[in-house]
């Protein structure tokens, strides 16, 4: 009887856990987003911001299948004949942010929002990398803060973030280097996270909802 008592307990407090709680993970099934930042390059690294714009998830060279999620470094904007993209040298002369994202707008202000996956694999060579993240922006994408994760190949992911009330969340993938010549680019290596069934997503959920609710308990 006491087992019980003990166990209906704490299906109620994860049930209020979960209340203010939201996790996501790589569902092909949302609407993904691409966004580019581009900064100049200084003394090979990221250097002062220029603009960012909306991009096809192709051009981020982001690719989503029904089972995995593929990051590459950017090659589609490698014009040689162009010196705002390629230097003398013919290495690229800007420091590219590739974001895939999902906006969830105001839906999830004062809750924590959780953002799950595995990486099947990632074989990025310096200067490139890709992070998992959740950004926080007040209305009117006023930007809060930043919360990350490496991505480790054969390993699981899990960011968290504790979104303000009224503020917007996103979460997704960003994947920073200079652009990169289309002839490099097997050279350059990839990102594969992978992209788990619904009912996967369900047992994932279950399984971080208890580790919610033992991180609160301690």
């Amino acid at each position: 009887m006491k087992k019980l008592m003990k166990l209906a307990a704490f299906n109620l407090l994860a049930a209020v856990a979960l209340a203010n709680a939201a996790t996501f993970t790589v569902d092909p099934s949302l609407s993904w987003f691409g966004w580019m930042n581009v900064w100049s390059i200084e003394n090979g690294s990221q250097g002062s911001y220029l603009w960012g714009s909306p991009w096809a998830l192709t051009d981020l060279r982001a690719y989503m299948t029904s089972t995995t999620l593929t990051l590459a470094p950017n090659t589609n904007t490698y014009n040689p004949s162009d010196p705002y993209w390629v230097n003398p040298d013919g290495s690229g002369a800007k420091w590219m942010e590739a974001n895939i994202l999902i906006d969830l707008g105001t839906a999830y202000g004062g809750q924590t929002v959780t953002f799950t996956g595995y990486t099947i694999a990632n074989t990025l060579v310096g200067p490139y990398s890709s992070i998992a993240f959740i950004k926080e922006f007040t209305p009117g994408y006023g930007w809060v803060g930043m919360t990350t994760t490496s991505l480790v190949g054969g390993a699981p992911f899990t960011v968290s973030r504790d979104i303000s009330p009224g503020n917007i969340a996103q979460f997704g993938f960003m994947t920073t280097g200079p652009n990169a010549n289309p002839n490099t680019a097997d050279q350059l290596g990839t990102v594969i996270i992978l992209a788990p069934e619904p009912s996967a997503m369900v047992v994932l959920g279950l399984g971080l909802a208890g580790v919610y609710l033992w991180r609160r308990r301690k």
